[in-house]
């Protein structure tokens, strides 16, 4: 039986890659955006009553199965308080490449999950209503993150879901046990930890010198959509690098931050710091390395500590902390996993529409009771980042993701997180429709010709990765604001 994929929506190893399968990309994007359907008849606050609940035909709901008890509990109470059946779709294996397919042959779907880059996709394609027009949006958006509010807004300005959660904020999680013996241990002072990277490598250097870790640095460089690429604009954007502007057209090159931290990799690969079987690895493999303490830093997303700190599943459960800052000239923190609960194009009735927006907020926003059910579950089950910063405050969800924190410095630890997640901004790279296009290839011209051959250098890789975006924007520039 086939494992279910992480919160991500990205399969377990021996599974299909979403970014490599699915529909022939030739001419989907030049497809328009389709028209809105009507809008959506409660008011703001406001619950289906059993009269529209029995105009209304079942909705249906496609998901990534991880945490499906966590959708199945909120499907059955929501059919219970409103009277609106539900049918769950979950679906196993690549999901992004079964739902576009789905969506291309006009399933009967109403709400789905989608990463952030995958949402441009669908919505240039036309398989995605955007939400403006549902009463009571701007009151919601008010309550979240205002990063995560931008990074739901398509190139166009209008808005393409609520969220399910954040993925993307990454942390430099640290091995205190490690880095202690080295005499580089963590203390409650953020000003007494690494700023760059210059001093994370030079207490590296000293680690690998006394024998301490033979790879003192995990890089999550593995062979996937979510490996390679999502570090590169993980740790480009703490240097201050932000790829593209608001009209996705590119800021970067041979000239801008991505050559300073591709020539870091570069060093760190050649003097053997970082471990070469990463670039085969996956997800998962790159984490168990990390819980066996074989190392002393690790770049990752954030909430993995719900691993990492877990007795039962790692080694140093005891000693994995957060540095407090992303190592960089910035310092700043990137949604690169934004996942986001999407309406589709379907025809609805205006019952049928009104219902589906009630469904949506009860995963996105609130129940009938007014309380955020849903995200705190996700904070309980796994430390996901949620839209709501009240949340950060509530007691249960507090003590929920304290169990998760170093327990030497927990309550410093938890500020960091927060802080992290609060000031992270919008990826707009990922809002490019074309995206994956330009991402394909991007793994292998970095770890073949980069770092293993060195048949390219830093300069050319960067000067490579621009000649292909200013290609495709050229190419797809026609669709930008149905997108």
């Amino acid at each position: 039986m086939p494992l279910p994929p992480f919160p991500d929506g990205r399969p377990h190893p021996g599974l299909a890659s979403s970014d490599r399968a699915g529909l022939d990309r030739r001419d989907f994007l030049l497809r328009g955006a389709a028209g809105l359907a009507g809008a959506a008849g409660l008011a703001a606050g406001g619950w289906p009553l059993r009269a529209l609940a029995q105009q209304a035909a079942p909705l249906t709901f496609a998901f990534w199965p991880w945490g499906s008890e966590i959708v199945q509990q909120g499907a059955a109470r929501f059919t219970q308080e409103s009277g609106v059946p539900v049918n769950l779709s979950p679906i196993p294996g690549d999901y992004a490449a079964v739902l576009e397919t789905q969506l291309a042959a006009k399933a009967p779907l109403d709400m789905f999950y989608a990463q952030r880059g995958q949402a441009s996709r669908w919505y240039a394609a036309g398989w995605i209503r955007p939400i403006d027009d549902m009463p009571g949006l701007a009151d919601i958006q008010k309550q979240m993150f205002p990063g995560i509010v931008d990074d739901a807004r398509a190139t166009d300005g209008r808005y393409l879901g609520l969220t399910y959660y954040n993925g993307g904020p990454y942390a430099l999680f640290r091995n205190e046990k490690m880095l202690g013996e080295a005499g580089f241990g963590g203390t409650a002072n953020a000003a007494d930890y690494p700023q760059d990277w210059a001093t994370v490598e030079k207490q590296a250097r000293e680690i690998k010198k006394k024998g301490l870790a033979q790879h003192p640095m995990l890089m999550p460089w593995y062979n996937a959509w979510t490996g390679l690429p999502w570090a590169l604009i993980a740790q480009c954007f703490a240097e201050g690098e932000r790829f593209v502007d608001g009209e996705l057209r590119a800021t970067f090159g041979p000239d801008t931050p991505l050559v300073k931290v591709l020539s870091d990799w570069k060093r760190w690969w050649d003097d053997e710091l970082v471990q070469r079987a990463v670039l085969t690895w996956s997800g998962t493999e790159t984490s168990s390395s990390w819980m066996k303490g074989q190392h002393a830093f690790h770049l990752n997303i954030d909430y993995y500590s719900f691993n990492y700190n877990d007795p039962a599943k790692s080694q140093i459960a005891e000693y994995s902390s957060y540095n407090p800052v992303v190592p960089g000239a910035t310092h700043d923190t990137v949604l690169v996993g934004h996942a986001l609960l999407c309406m589709s194009t379907r025809k609805r009735s205006d019952a049928e529409q009104a219902a589906l927006w009630e469904l949506m907020k009860y995963f996105g926003y609130r129940d009938r009771a007014g309380q955020l059910t849903t995200h705190k579950n996700w904070i309980a089950k796994a430390n996901l980042e949620v839209p709501f910063p009240e949340l950060y405050r509530d007691a249960d969800s507090r003590a929920a993701i304290m169990k998760w924190m170093y327990p030497a410095y927990k309550e410093q630890v938890y500020q960091w997180l927060f802080e992290g997640r609060e000031k992270a901004v919008a990826a707009n790279i990922l809002k490019a429709p074309w995206y994956q296009e330009w991402d394909t290839g991007m793994h292998e011209m970095i770890a073949q010709d980069m770092l293993i051959k060195g048949t390219r250098t830093p300069v050319q890789v960067a000067t490579e990765l621009r000649a292909r975006w200013d290609g495709l924007y050229k190419k797809y520039a026609k669709i930008l604001k149905r997108s």
